[in-house]
């Protein structure tokens, strides 16, 4: 019976963990063409942060990964 319990608790938080990834990958999906366009005009116009990546994919990439654990607190 103990194991019951204890199985059914660990399945639970596997279900909300696949949740929270599947969230995650929607928000990342909605975030990049955004920060795709940030990085464009932000190349554009001449300013490029220190330490961004060198192609412009990639500076996309890291503004995408920075912004979206900030909707996952709270």
């Amino acid at each position: 019976m103990m194991s019951f319990i204890a199985d059914s608790g660990c399945e639970a938080r596997h279900a909300r963990e696949r949740a929270e990834r599947r969230q995650y990958r929607i928000f990342y999906a909605l975030a990049f063409p955004i920060s795709l366009g940030a990085a464009i005009v932000s190349r554009a116009i001449g300013r490029r942060p220190h330490g961004a990546p060198k192609s412009i994919l990639g500076h996309a990439k890291a503004l995408a990964g920075a912004t979206i654990p900030m909707v996952f607190m709270g």
